[in-house]
């Protein structure tokens, strides 16, 4: 540092020593760079008879440190750094605040700041890039008579300088990344895939190391099958690996993927690798995510309606065109996803979206290690994802799939009526939604039938030759890429904002149809019980189809069990309502007992229901037969 810098950087120490509140936290305390600082400000505190104020969370969170297994040049760190507080704090240039209640020492200074900014002049001293960010904020809050906030960290030389996050995305060992392609390769790379033991996995408030420097590690976000990922005191949250997955092709892949740069607003991609305090690879640093995953979100139906409650088909259609937006920029770099899984991809709404588990892609040599069995093309189904390379043709069948769930939400295209399981459909590639008069008939019951009438012809077209066997798209070499499907569905959400697409039928609008696309050469009726629209030819005296199935249900008197009285039969046949189901109706005719006629000695019949009538009116079963009690009816 020059002495004109250096000289600078002393008067605005002195200038926050004399006319601000100055608080600190504990990661700055802790910071390799804390002496030095201290060593510059202590003399004007004591000019100035201010004092470095530190909340006694603070020291709490030092204390929590000390006794650390784990960790045990940081466990000396604290207990260091703590003992020096205290001297400093009984020498009079150290004031610790607070109470044992408090919470987080973030929430302190957030509360303590908001509170006082209407008094003094605010300064917090803190190396976590969140914290100060939310510092800073609060100077966004409208109050005529406050005071400023600032937010500054402790740097190499031991002075404060401001926060340039712009700085810390642009800096590092990878920060003149080429901005070309990944080449495009047909060997699979002989990088070992064997476990590489390390010392020590980091965890929660651990420092790591990276090529930008020292960071810590927060709060834990989420954890899954492979590691950790843990929000960090950068922009950037961290995904730690477990033990087991650590490997040097995983290593060598990550560093593979830095060498370019890829930047694409909701991308998760890779930003630097991260190492233990041995210097061994764990993991690495990237964008956050926010969203609810597509699976979840969209795939389910009921959910779905729930998330997005004002959603119509033109948000699917907008969210399939975010989603293939980001795909085509990815595999205009030749980096091919594999792994297009929904889980992978969260919605915040239908124009923004967040792919995360990037590190999975395939990348040159490196494959995607994992699929799932619905977006594998035909041609790999049953391989394993480690032994070979994906073409562009095996994503373009994924990208297809995922397209086809978003358009019906969750239902795979292979899905049918007596359908083998999925991998066997998608061998067999055996398509079951209708184009023309080309029908295997087995398309699934429900309303996906509805929904894909409804959708454009070139986008029904273009399903039905990637899906069906002899289809002019269905061969790896021939199916259309993200950027062909781009155009098909840039083209469906134009139809449907201009409205040109409701003008045939209104209900093409719709999420979930109730009722196929209207033919103009059909004539239609507002069925008198469900007052929905259905074809006249289909409909009988008013009714809809649907609603002559539908109808009154009540249970057997006998046996209980639960009949339908249909609409059919009640308006269209006019049937009375049986009290009996078919098989307690015929019982009920079953002989009980056969008996001989006391009179003309004549066998007669004694059904179960006449068995069941004179006893429950407590008389005896008949004996004569009804011929011979007419007559002796008569003669009296």
């Amino acid at each position: 540092m020059d002495n004109k810098l250096e000289r600078s950087a002393d008067e605005r120490l002195k200038g926050y020593a004399k006319d601000w509140k100055i608080f600190i936290d504990t990661c700055s305390l802790l910071s390799d760079n804390m002496e030095a600082l201290l060593n510059h400000l202590l003399p004007y505190l004591k000019q100035y008879d201010n004092k470095l104020i530190v909340p006694y969370r603070c020291i709490q969170e030092l204390e929590k440190f000390i006794p650390d297994g784990n960790n045990i040049s940081r466990g000396e760190k604290a207990k260091i750094t703590r003992d020096n507080v205290i001297n400093l704090y009984k020498s009079g240039v150290v004031d610790i605040r607070g109470e044992q209640s408090d919470n987080f020492a973030d929430n302190v200074f957030l509360t303590v700041f908001t509170k006082f900014r209407l008094k003094y002049n605010l300064l917090l001293i803190t190396q976590d890039n969140n914290l100060a960010k939310d510092i800073l904020n609060i100077n966004n809050s409208k109050s005529v008579k406050a005071y400023p906030v600032q937010a500054l960290r402790v740097n190499k030389y031991g002075f404060l300088s401001p926060f340039r996050w712009e700085e810390y995305e642009g800096s590092g060992k990878y920060s003149k990344e080429n901005k070309g392609k990944f080449k495009i390769c047909s060997q699979l790379t002989d990088v070992s895939v064997e476990v590489v033991p390390v010392q020590k996995i980091p965890c929660e408030n651990d420092y790591v190391k990276t090529n930008r420097g020292s960071i810590c590690l927060k709060e834990k976000i989420a954890a899954g099958g492979e590691g950790t990922i843990y929000a960090t005191n950068t922009p950037y949250v961290a995904k730690i690996y477990k033990a087991e997955k650590i490997t040097e092709r995983k290593q060598r892949k990550l560093e593979l993927m830095l060498t370019k740069k890829v930047d694409c607003t909701g991308i998760c991609y890779p930003v630097d690798i991260i190492y233990n305090k041995y210097d061994e690879f764990v993991g690495f640093l990237m964008p956050p995510a926010k969203g609810k995953e597509l699976q979840k979100a969209i795939f389910i139906p009921p959910l779905l309606k729930k998330t997005f409650p004002t959603w119509k088909k033109r948000d699917l259609v907008e969210l399939a065109v975010t989603i293939l937006n980001k795909i085509k920029f990815l595999n205009d770099m030749n980096i091919i996803m594999g792994d297009i899984n929904p889980l992978n991809i969260l919605v915040v709404s239908s124009k923004e979206v967040f792919f995360v588990d990037t590190d999975s892609y395939q990348i040159e040599d490196f494959p995607c290690p994992v699929g799932t069995v619905n977006y594998t093309a035909p041609e790999i189904q049953g391989r394993k994802f480690t032994d070979f390379l994906r073409t562009i043709g095996n994503e373009n069948f994924a990208i297809a799939t995922l397209l086809f769930m978003l358009m019906l939400p969750g239902k795979p295209p292979y899905s049918q009526q007596g359908g083998a399981n999925p991998s066997e459909n998608i061998k067999k590639m055996d398509f079951s939604y209708p184009f023309g008069d080309n029908s295997n008939k087995k398309t699934p019951d429900g309303p996906w039938r509805f929904m894909w009438s409804h959708l454009t012809y070139r986008l029904k077209k273009a399903f039905y030759n990637t899906f069906t066997k002899d289809g002019e798209y269905a061969q790896e070499h021939c199916r259309l890429s993200a950027d062909k499907w781009l155009v098909l569905f840039n083209e469906y959400l134009n139809l449907l904002d201009t409205g040109k697409f409701g003008e045939q039928d209104k209900m093409s609008e719709d999420l979930f149809p109730t009722r196929f696309k209207k033919n103009p050469n059909i004539t239609y009726i507002t069925c008198k019980i469900c007052s929905k629209e259905a074809e006249e030819h289909l409909s009988q005296n008013g009714i809809c189809k649907s609603c002559l199935n539908e109808g009154e249900r009540y249970k057997c008197k006998r046996c209980g069990k639960e009949l339908i009285f249909t609409n059919y039969q009640k308006y269209i046949k006019q049937t009375k309502k049986f009290d009996f189901c078919p098989e307690c109706f015929a019982w009920g005719n079953d002989a009980y007992t056969t008996v001989r006629c006391s009179d003309c000695t004549a066998s007669f019949i004694i059904t179960n229901n006449e068995y069941s009538y004179y006893m429950s009116k407590g008389l005896q079963l008949p004996r004569r037969c009804r011929r011979c009690r007419e007559m002796k009816k008569n003669r009296w």
